[in-house]
């Protein structure tokens, strides 16, 4: 019964502790807060229809030093770009900076500079140990009391804001906002087509590099069991040949993406720089079919070791930017399925290795006993 009583207190005092209306403010107060649906964050606000004039107090319930905090209309549309944006830099000494910054590119560093909105008053405090952004401004004027807003955090390098995380919350922090009626919501943004092109470009180099490259060197392990002799050797170029053409089209995706980003600092550098290579050793490997010497060439066995090497550097690197690619897009589920993956290639390979082994010393076993 104790027990019962505690984790009931402990509910009710948890749901106090994230209910805005209950923040008390040192020397003012607001008739409307909403809890915002993510990164712990809070807004506030006392608005004025006539002169459409609103005072906003906006909280993240988390303090860290070297962070950056942001609140933004956007009048022009959802998401990032457009918006207007009160930010508060809380620096590793401790101390607060307020400013506005207009956000006109996904590259910004959230600059100082004047806003679309007029602005009467901008500033930051420290209040039970939680960073809040307070500002005074005017909404635009078109008849309607419902915005677009978004917030976002991030850290903060020599004192100047840096990018934010780009998964997780971090890409779910915007909705509109009814100053009138207090209501929010969640906006739901349909898909562009930059964000079909980096499906289409994931998907194709996924099962390119990432799957059918190492099934093509599963597949050539083939020739060590009974078989017709040419069949592990189609099914191996077939395999390898297919995960080159469709990783050239993978790879002209990402071309595109890259140059549409071109105004972006975020470049994903090694990402692209691993796909070029990739590239680059999938060509050599095919350049290398024709230039093949006969199996009793004395060149034969430097021709082995180059296909060798170039082959399974190709598939180390296609694994690595799988991942990368998993990263960046934030797709647990995905990566945890190509994990899947690489496991059963991998259990396969060992026991198709383990047949090798045991067809090798039986056929040894034959020999010496012919021999006899």
């Amino acid at each position: 019964m104790l027990a019962f009583c505690f984790f009931v207190s402990l509910f009710f005092i948890s749901s106090a502790q994230t209910n805005c209306s209950d923040f008390q403010f040192h020397d003012k107060s607001f008739d409307s807060c909403s809890n915002l649906h993510t990164l712990n964050s809070f807004i506030h606000w006392n608005f004025d229809q006539p002169s459409r004039t609103v005072e906003i107090a906006f909280r993240r319930s988390e303090n860290v030093h070297g962070r950056w905090l942001a609140w933004a209309i956007n009048p022009t549309s959802t998401g990032m770009v457009g918006s207007q944006a009160f930010v508060a830099l809380q620096h590793s000494d401790g101390t607060l900076e307020a400013y506005t910054s207009p956000i006109n590119t996904y590259g910004t560093m959230l600059e100082k500079g004047d806003l679309s909105l007029r602005v009467y008053d901008v500033s930051a405090q420290n209040i039970n140990g939680e960073v809040i952004i307070f500002a005074k401004f005017e909404i635009p004027t078109n008849g309607s009391t419902v915005v677009n807003h978004v917030w976002q955090q991030g850290p903060l390098q020599d004192n100047k804001p840096r990018i934010h995380d780009l998964s997780g919350d971090n890409v779910k922090s915007f909705g509109t906002l009814d100053f009138h009626s207090g209501k929010t919501m969640t906006t739901k943004v349909k898909s562009s087509s930059r964000s079909k092109l980096k499906i289409a470009h994931g998907i194709i180099n996924g099962v390119s590099w990432g799957m059918l490259m190492p099934l093509g060197v599963v597949l050539a392990r083939l020739r060590y069991l009974p078989l017709t002799d040419p069949l592990w050797f189609h099914l191996h170029i077939y395999c390898q040949i297919l995960a080159y053409f469709l990783g050239i089209t993978g790879g002209s995706l990402g071309f595109v993406l890259g140059r549409q980003s071109s105004g972006v600092k975020i470049k994903h550098t090694s990402h692209r720089y691993i796909g070029g290579a990739l590239l680059g050793l999938a060509t050599l490997q095919v350049l290398a079919r024709w230039l093949r010497p006969k199996p009793d060439h004395k060149y034969r066995v430097y021709w082995n070791f180059y296909h060798w090497f170039t082959g399974y550097a190709t598939i180390i690197l296609g694994i690595i930017n799988c991942f990368k690619g998993f990263q960046m897009m934030d797709v647990g589920i995905w990566k945890n399925a190509y994990i899947g993956f690489l496991a059963s290639l991998s259990f396969i390979a060992v026991v198709l290795e383990v047949l090798r082994w045991i067809l090798k010393a039986k056929k040894d076993t034959e020999e010496t006993t012919v021999g006899a």
